[in-house]
């Protein structure tokens, strides 16, 4: 029931409440991006969703304009392209807040395998258990978020398949509450901050 219907009718929820709550705080947003730099304040891009499906993903800038263009994802955090505005912003992960419209849309779910660009699962459109990440609707957070964002793809991916192979209403209220402590944190945004906080962690 929970994957069917319960899992829908609570994301489409949180996310009309989350819209309101967050109406000031996004404006405000919005703002501090138009005044950092040149470019829309929505960043839009084609991800694969759910059935490898494409929709248009939404979400605050924070890079340049038409930064993709210029050198694809970024990785690391020293990236030239990275706003001053949109360090903050990917450090927090306030950039994800448009995506609750993409839930409302019902093109993604709160806790999901994170959507990538098509390119990014080229290489691997015949690996059965990696494309089994795509048999539920895409999220804003999931489970690699909580160890590893920066995570290589293959762990990305083994570690979504497991997802789906466990989803359950307990399941996304641990990740739910796990995103927020990292979030907080603030660890392991991008890969080359992966091997620093580890040793940081074995030297406590």
């Amino acid at each position: 029931m929970y994957k069917k219907i319960g899992k829908r009718m609570i994301g489409f929820s949180l996310s009309v409440i989350g819209l309101i709550v967050c109406a000031i705080p996004m404006a405000i947003i919005a703002l501090l991006i138009r005044m950092d730099s040149k470019g829309p304040i929505i960043f839009k891009q084609k991800r694969l969703g759910k059935h490898q499906k494409i929709f248009t993903v939404y979400k605050f800038r924070t890079m340049c304009d038409h930064a993709y263009e210029k050198g694809g994802v970024a990785t690391r955090s020293d990236d030239p392209r990275i706003t001053r505005v949109g360090a903050i912003l990917r450090r927090t992960s306030l950039d994800e807040l448009p995506q609750m419209i993409n839930i409302l849309k019902g093109d993604m779910a709160i806790i999901g395998p994170r959507p990538i660009l098509p390119i990014e699962f080229k290489k691997y459109r015949l690996n059965k258990r990696y494309a089994h990440r795509y048999d539920v609707l895409p999220g804003m957070f999931c489970t690699v978020d909580i160890l590893n964002r920066a995570a290589e793809r293959e762990v990305q991916f083994e570690m979504d398949a497991d997802y789906v192979d466990h989803m359950s209403l307990a399941l996304d209220i641990r990740v739910f509450f796990g995103i927020i402590s990292t979030v907080v944190s603030g660890k392991n945004v991008y890969r080359e901050e992966v091997g620093i906080n580890s040793k940081k962690g074995n030297r406590r």
